[in-house]
């Protein structure tokens, strides 16, 4: 199973609530999110992956509004450790390509003694069609996989003072830009993350 947090960052203006999204170079609108690393609390990773993508550090935890427990579907897992494919599928087969995040999402097709043969891409969503930035293809450990996410929601209150727009620069180079939108009046988000907000229905936002 793979473990990843997703935070809420809410404040207060003239009364409203307001919600923090950024928008992602090749990827749409979103929310900060992101896989829990390796001997990493869950909190340690929400926190990490809010000052990786917003470049925020002073937040008051309020709450956990809960979790999910989902599968991917038949032809497609995560990656469960930091690692580059093998060109073929043995333990002494080359490494090839970049290096893999714990966390990402591959395409798997055939398997052979302890072995998947997958397939990743990588594409520029902003564009239509969309573009292909990233396309790579080898063999992974049976072990190095799981078709099982656990996902965690947090509420979290910013306690600084920020600008209506930002922009910070992601660990990968990524630039984001980031801005407040009111509670009310969320833009769509990326993929999935659309149903994510549903997570905030009915939280009282009293201690904002």
């Amino acid at each position: 199973m793979i473990e990843k947090v997703t935070a809420f960052l809410i404040r207060k203006k003239n009364g409203i609530p307001q919600l923090l999204v950024f928008s992602h170079p090749t990827a749409g609108i979103q929310i900060p999110a992101g896989t829990v690393e390796e001997n990493e609390t869950l909190e340690e990773a929400l926190l990490r992956e809010v000052k990786e993508e917003t470049g925020l550090s002073k937040l008051k935890l309020i709450s956990k509004l809960g979790e999910t427990l989902q599968f991917t579907g038949p032809n497609e897992a995560y990656l469960t450790q930091t690692l580059r494919c093998y060109s073929w599928p043995a333990q002494a087969a080359k490494r090839n390509g970049p290096l893999c995040n714990r966390g990402l999402l591959m395409q798997t097709f055939e398997r052979k003694v302890g072995f998947t043969h997958v397939k990743y891409a990588e594409y520029d969503l902003n564009k239509e069609p969309p573009l292909l930035l990233l396309e790579l293809e080898g063999w992974l450990p049976g072990d190095a996989l799981t078709r099982e996410i656990r996902r965690h929601f947090y509420l979290l209150k910013v306690e600084e003072d920020t600008p209506e727009y930002w922009k910070t620069e992601s660990d990968r180079g990524n630039v984001f830009q980031c801005y407040w939108v009111d509670l009310n009046a969320i833009p769509e988000l990326m993929g999935e993350q659309a149903e994510w907000v549903l997570q905030l229905d009915g939280v009282s936002l009293e201690e904002i």
